[in-house]
């Protein structure tokens, strides 16, 4: 049946029938063989979306496009020049520090590319960083918007795989600062070696300022505000990560309207049809991939493929280190989510049967099909970049290979290291 599944899907994806409906024809194919009703398709569907949990995705979609609109995006950046854009490579690193507080709020990679791009990128280029370069750090910090709290991967795994969504959340706090720190680090070594940031003749890394730093704080610090009403309701009790987005969403739109006042009432319709857009392909996807959990399980494919690995090696990091090849594999040729949607119910049974955490498997399979945001052929934030800075995807490709790197170090040291990962939600569990 996974044969049948994979041979499938993938067949109807590279001749161009998109990830949804490819699932879809892959499930019918599925049901034929084993000889279920057709109507436990849409049956099976309405009832996966039918989930509370998932409600937290258009409010943290919405508090994304109401980002974009309402200026927080911009006093975030403003705010993070002035702590790091003394640094040698400053822009890189606001870039960087920016996409790490714009991640804490909105939870999603593509909407962190296409804010903090249109902010950075053209400045970067005045102070003489190339246009890929640019891109290259956007793209790559962009990933961390998926991993610092709160997360819509996180998310969607907690919901297909039953696990809890504050844990995951507190999970991701350490791995997210780890991330952001090593590309800061891999960026101050590559514009220190290439000599990016200055203009011959002039010197353009500005001076550190108290009372700048304090001037962009008042500005930024409302904003600020959500990932720590995100963070410290959950940990407090006090609400679900579903209602911290209902939290977010309404803080986000009061700034919005009120604080900043850079969007108006006339301007909710433009935001809610992009949210609702956005939701729509989600929600499909998440309706036609649980279906094919419930087939799979059916099936009994986790467990044969559990047999399978432990068959291999009995030891919990080779069975990790096999699932984390399969899913970079993966990340090269399907999106994060829908890779997320079908592989989460797959391979978690498996992590449980040689005793590895679903929570910190969560982590690792968030942060590794992030990974594959900007590997090529299908890297969606690599696209994203791209039409921000104006260049073309093999230009972008070749600059983001240190970052790409830097990236899968911290994968392995997080794999070797698993006490990085589950030390906070250990500490709050």
């Amino acid at each position: 049946m996974l044969w049948l599944f994979l041979g499938t899907l993938f067949t109807f994806v590279l001749a161009g029938i998109p990830v949804v409906f490819s699932l879809g024809l892959s499930n019918i194919a599925i049901m034929n063989a084993m000889d279920l009703p057709f109507m436990v398709l849409p049956s099976k569907m309405i009832s996966g979306m039918n989930s509370f949990p998932l409600l937290a995705i258009p409010f943290f979609m919405f508090v994304g496009e109401v980002m974009n609109r309402g200026g927080i995006a911009k006093r975030l950046v403003d705010f993070a020049d002035a702590i790091v854009g003394h640094i040698t490579g400053g822009l890189g690193h606001v870039n960087i520090l920016a996409s790490m507080f714009f991640g804490g709020i909105s939870g999603s990679a593509i909407a962190d590319t296409a804010a903090i791009g249109g902010l950075l990128i053209p400045p970067m280029i005045e102070q003489d960083y190339p246009a890929d370069y640019s891109a290259a750090i956007t793209a790559s910090s962009a990933v961390i918007g998926i991993i610092i709290p709160p997360s819509i991967p996180f998310i969607l795994y907690g919901i297909i795989t039953n696990t809890s969504i504050a844990q995951l959340f507190l999970a991701g706090i350490i791995p997210g600062i780890i991330v952001g720190l090593s590309l800061m680090v891999t960026t101050y070594i590559t514009t220190k070696k290439h000599g990016y940031g200055h203009i011959e003749g002039s010197e353009q890394v500005a001076e550190f300022s108290f009372s700048r730093l304090w001037k962009t704080f008042k500005k930024a610090w409302l904003a600020l505000t959500i990932p720590v009403l995100v963070v410290g309701g959950i940990l407090g009790g006090i609400f679900t990560a579903t209602e911290a987005g209902v939290v977010a969403a309404f803080v986000a739109l009061l700034l919005g309207l009120f604080a900043y006042r850079e969007i108006t009432i006339k301007d909710l319709p433009d935001i809610l049809l992009a949210t609702a857009k956005t939701t729509a392909i989600v929600l499909f996807l998440c309706g036609m991939a649980m279906v094919t959990a419930w087939l799979l399980t059916m099936a009994r494919v986790p467990f044969t493929l559990a047999n399978l690995l432990t068959s291999i090696t009995s030891r919990p990091i080779g069975v990790l280190l096999i699932a984390n090849v399969l899913l970079f594999l993966v990340g090269f040729v399907m999106d994060l989510t829908p890779a997320m949607l079908i592989l989460a119910p797959i391979l978690l049974p498996v992590m449980k049967s040689v005793g590895i955490d679903p929570v910190y498997f969560g982590v690792i399979m968030s942060i590794n099909l992030g990974i594959g945001l900007i590997t090529p052929p299908v890297g969606t934030v690599l696209y994203v970049a791209t039409g921000v800075a104006n260049i073309t995807l093999e230009e972008l490709v070749k600059s983001i290979l240190p970052f790409l790197f830097t990236l899968l170090a911290v994968l392995a040291l997080l794999i070797a290291f698993p006490q990085l990962v589950m030390f906070i939600p250990n500490t709050f569990a």
